[in-house]
């Protein structure tokens, strides 16, 4: 690697060099002028600054202050009194001008006029004006030849610009179900299972409370990952008595910990199996819990015919068919039991054998009238005040009220275990087992030896670590709950992994607790943000109707996507496009709201599907590899141009907003703007009533009218309007909404209250009074026997034969990975290495800032780790290129020799492209390791990619084996990728630089 030739100080003294000659306007909103003496910048005339959030990468959600000089960002800064970061500003973030200011940023709207497959696009310049009537008149068109459902959108990680607006740009104008989306497999995964088993995104645990056991399962968010994160974690982690890792490869963060469990790749289902196995074996489980709000208590009768009702699902309404063989009022001989069963008897009602009373009794699982027999449900008042002494003393520290777990009244003891005689209302009679008989005996199998000899970790050190984790230093309440992270999403069986992992912390009762299971923050908005959709109520009556979402692309194969209604399946949408014989349609349009194909399936197969497509446009702030199957291009705003809110994707509690600093350059629009005035195209009223484009309201700011309707109107912000919100936060800085919502995200256990049943699968502003106990589930407690997998998979094929005859996936179960060296041996014979990838690259975040200089030369090349001992028996050396090849693929990426993973395994970098390549792909075929992917292999309920734990080979590159006789990459043309940090291309992407992309519109 050559000289760095880029400093922190020189960065920012360019950038001040930079923003003194640019002819951009400050048309901005209430930014501060410079008061602390204390920064770097005292004394600077006509500096201000801003406080807002930072976006320079998908997840973290830092508090920054950004300042100004001349209508032009010259520096960026951690925000010290952001409770929920404390001021972290990594390099991602810090480059954020580089992205800004870039010479090769998209400025305006753009059409092809070379022929998809070309090496040159040929972009052209258009009017905005032009741009929207191609975009409405072709995908009308589509939409008239071929019906909705042959349109799709898709988009990257969700955030406030070019990333979410494409929800609601396919349900509103294409009137599509097609929404291809990352959620799907970055924290999508998580959020669908924890709805199966009790609440959306209640996968999120509460890691700032800074419990005395942290786990951290996957993933290392010291370096990325949703708001817990950064500096946050890492002092987490390091006050925690026990700090338990579970991750096959040692990350930064795991340095530190007490435990590492370092599994073999893929096998977390099993390990967290085990874990269920070590609580029930130390009786460490939360008993209350377990029989008032879980379903464990309900009679599984195997071999009855499945019985229930019809209900729409949440999302869509679309109506579905709930079949369980728990059993119900509604299934038996009346003389069973010693009420009186009315006509057919209620569905809803699932039978529970009491042990107390030895009778038969209820729960009526009735969202209108919850209720266990005998008693009238109501909220729990006794409880006590969360212990906040170990938090910081900032605006962290905000005591919460934590429930008491009620009791039964009357008394009753639901009985667990056992063998029930049934009689149903044909007079046959059966016998039924609690759920979580079934449940205990399966968990038998999986003791820390069995677990030991699947995951490859010491069976003494997992049962030591599970005990430390659940033995209660508190009786009230656990310890806290599991932090896992996107490892367990990647290999193929995503849903029964969280499930796994989701049943370990209801075990032991860390649901909705300090530090256990709290979920995404509910705050005074809708979480996903402005670019979600239209302002318009009226907007809503193009959505998908419920046969058409039927229709959604995967939903043949993974019926629970109908169930979802967020996603559909990516890989089964680029077989639409492809136009695959067995593909029930096929698409022909659609837009990419700064998506890319290299995410999930196959890269090249999605590369190939998108250039097959009659039209497709795009709205990023780069030319990416998506952008070259384009047909035209929009340019949007940057985070440092934008008005938009945050509240916290995890369970931080940390509620801010994103503010305009400058203007944007060139013709760029924000990404609520441009979905607002391109609605008008279609018809589609942006706003309520007879202005719905607010065309008789002269100088009236959309952006702000939109914030204003979704903060403080449709939501429950205490302010006016977004300008007083906005001044308010100037001063003010980040609200903890403990603080500002005691009844709600101020209150634990809220199952208990009334305040979980919470059924929409996405954030929504915050519902107080909901008055429904339990969770939104079929049968309103935590489904450890999910009934909604159990209605759409009856037969449960793949699941353990759990009775004589009778298998079921209604249980989470364990099943080797698809790919893995036990599943997939025999191909491992000829590809002997087990390929994982996904960490975490601190100047990168997933495809983006490859072109940006101070990033680029940090990190110019993709590292693929090696034990020392794989790679000399493989003849391999620090810095070689190698080759990484699968039966799907290969690519080409550098050896980085880690003591960190296992002998006959590598880590391998993902979704690399080379900007500097003047071809439409931008070279993503060279290095992006989903392109050796089997696209096929995918979690049978969310259809989430095997990305991770499959069978490769690896060898060094030389002249013989790679094109152009060049080890190192090249473009199509011969062009060597940047390799070194010293290659003089980098100077040309510097901010005043003259850029690489030749179609540069100024």
């Amino acid at each position: 690697m050559g000289k760095l030739t880029m400093t922190r100080r020189s960065f920012a003294q360019l950038a001040a060099v930079a923003g003194a000659a640019a002819a951009v306007g400050a048309g901005v909103g209430p930014i501060a002028a410079l008061a602390d003496s204390g920064s770097t910048a005292a004394g600077d005339r006509g500096i201000r600054k801003a406080r807002s959030c930072c976006r320079g990468c998908g997840k973290v959600e830092c508090g920054v202050w950004v300042y100004v000089q001349d209508g032009k960002v010259i520096r960026t800064e951690g925000d010290e009194t952001c409770f929920n970061t404390m001021g972290n500003h990594c390099s991602k973030g810090q480059a954020s001008i580089q992205a800004a200011y870039h010479p090769d940023r998209i400025k305006f709207p753009m059409k092809r006029t070379n022929p998809k497959g070309s090496e040159d696009p040929g972009w052209v310049r258009i009017s905005w004006d032009e741009a929207y009537q191609t975009i409405a008149d072709n995908i009308m068109q589509i939409r008239k030849k071929y019906g909705p459902e042959s349109l799709f959108t898709w988009c990257g990680t969700g955030r406030q610009w070019c990333m979410q607006s494409d929800a609601g740009m396919a349900l509103e104008l294409f009137g599509t179900p097609n929404i291809v989306a990352a959620y799907q497999v970055c924290k999508g995964p998580r959020h669908f299972s924890s709805r199966l088993d009790n609440v959306q995104a209640w996968s999120w645990s509460e890691v700032i409370n800074h419990s005395t056991k942290y786990v951290q399962w996957a993933t290392d968010p010291s370096i990325s990952n949703y708001d817990d994160s950064s500096r946050l974690v890492i002092d987490v982690a390091r006050e925690a008595e026990a700090f338990i890792v579970v991750d096959p490869r040692m990350s930064n963060l795991g340095r530190t910990a007490k435990y590492w469990l370092n599994l073999r790749p893929g096998t977390d289902n099993a390990m967290a199996l085990g874990w269920c196995h070590i609580i029930l074996k130390h009786d460490l489980v939360d008993w209350q819990f377990v029989k008032r709000w879980s379903n464990a208590s309900f009679i599984v009768v195997p071999d009855m015919e499945p019985t229930g009702y019809t209900e729409a699902v949440q999302n869509t309404k679309s109506p579905y068919e709930y079949r369980t063989r728990l059993l119900t009022e509604a299934d038996i001989d009346p003389s069973m039991v010693d009420w009186e069963v009315e006509g057919d008897g209620n569905p809803k009602r699932y039978l529970v054998y009491d042990q107390i009373n030895h009778r038969w009794t209820y729960w009526q699982a009735d969202p209108e009238d919850a209720h266990w027999e005998g008693e009238t449900w109501t909220k729990q008042t006794s409880g006590f005040t969360q212990d906040v002494s170990r938090l910081r003393d900032d605006e962290s520290k905000v005591a919460g009220w934590v429930a008491d777990l009620s009791e039964f009244d009357p008394l009753i003891d639901p009985a667990l275990t056992g063998e029930f005689e049934v009689k149903l209302k044909d007079g046959s009679t059966h016998t039924g087992r609690p759920a979580w008989d079934l449940w205990a005996e399966y968990l038998q199998q999986f003791t820390p030896e069995r677990v030991s000899e699947i995951t490859g970790v010491d069976a003494q050190l997992i049962e030591d670590a599970v005990v430390d984790w659940a033995t209660r230093d508190d009786p009230r309440i656990p310890n806290g709950g599991i932090n896992y992270g996107l490892g367990v999403e990647h290999a193929g069986n995503s849903t029964q992994n969280c499930r796994a992992i989701m049943a370990a912390c209801a075990m032991v009762g860390a649901i909705d607790t300090p530090g256990g299971q709290r979920g995404a923050t509910n705050g005074w908005t809708e979480q996903s943000g402005p670019c979600a959709m239209l302002p318009s109520m009226a907007a809503f009556a193009f959505m998908p109707s419920p046969d058409l979402s039927l229709k959604m692309a995967g939903n043949e194969k993974m019926p629970l996507l109908y169930w979802y209604g967020v996603w559909c399946d990516a890989n089964a949408a680029m077989e639409c496009a492809h136009k695959e014989p067995d593909a029930p349609y096929e698409i022909h349009g659609g837009m990419i709201g700064s998506g890319d194909h290299m995410n999930m399936g196959n890269a090249k197969y999605n590369w190939e599907a998108l250039n097959m497509l009659d039209f497709l446009f795009e709205a990023n702030l780069w030319h990416s590899p998506t952008s070259g199957a384009a047909d035209i291009l929009l340019p949007v705003c940057h985070w440092t141009e934008i008005n938009a809110y945050r509240i916290a994707q995890g369970a931080s509690g940390g509620f801010g907003l994103c503010v305009k600093a400058v203007d944007p350059p060139g013709e760029c629009k924000s990404d609520p703007l441009y979905f607002m005035e391109l609605s008008k195209y279609f018809g589609v009223p942006a706003f309520d009533g007879d202005d719905p484009w607010l065309e008789n309201k002269p100088g009236v700011d959309l952006e702000v009218e939109n914030l204003t309707i979704q903060c403080c109107v449709q939501g429950s912000a205490p302010f006016k309007d977004w300008n007083e919100l906005e001044a308010a936060f100037q001063e003010h800085g980040w609200w903890n909404m403990k603080r500002e919502i005691p009844e709600d995200w101020g209150t634990y256990r809220r199952y208990e209250v009334g305040q979980a049943y919470r059924p929409a699968p996405h954030q929504q502003p915050v519902q107080l009074n909901i008055n429904k106990p339990g969770f939104p589930t079929p049968t309103m407690k935590h489904e450890f026997w999910c009934t909604s997998i159990e209605s759409f998979f009856p037969e449960g094929t793949d699941g353990p034969e759990l009775a004589p005859g009778f298998t079921s996936e209604a249980l989470p179960y364990y099943a080797e990975p698809a790919h893995g060296s036990v599943a997939d041996a025999e191909t491992y014979e000829e590809y002997p290495i087990t390929c994982i990838t996904g960490r975490r690259i601190p100047v990168y975040f997933h495809s983006e800032h490859r072109q940006l200089p101070w990033c680029r030369e940090l990190w110019p090349v993709p590292r693929m780790e090696i034990n020392p001992e794989t790679a000399a028996e493989l003849g391999i050396e620090q810095g070689d290129w190698v080759w990484i090849e699968s039966p799907w693929g290969k690519v080409r990426q550098t050896a980085d020799l880690y003591y960190g993973i296992k002998p006959n395994m590598i880590n391998a970098e993902h979704q690399w492209w080379y900007p500097e390549l003047a071809q439409a792909d931008k070279g993503y075929e060279l290095s992006c390791i989903n392109c050796i992917t089997d696209r096929k292999t995918q979690d049978k309920y969310n259809g989430s990619s095997n990305v991770r734990t499959y069978p490769v080979k690896v060898y060094k590159a030389t002249p013989e084996n790679s094109p152009f006789g060049n080890p190192i990459p090249c473009g199509n043309d011969g062009t060597e990728i940047i390799h070194d940090s010293s290659d003089p291309r980098l100077k040309l992407w510097e901010i005043g630089g003259a850029g690489i992309q030749p179609d540069r519109f100024e």
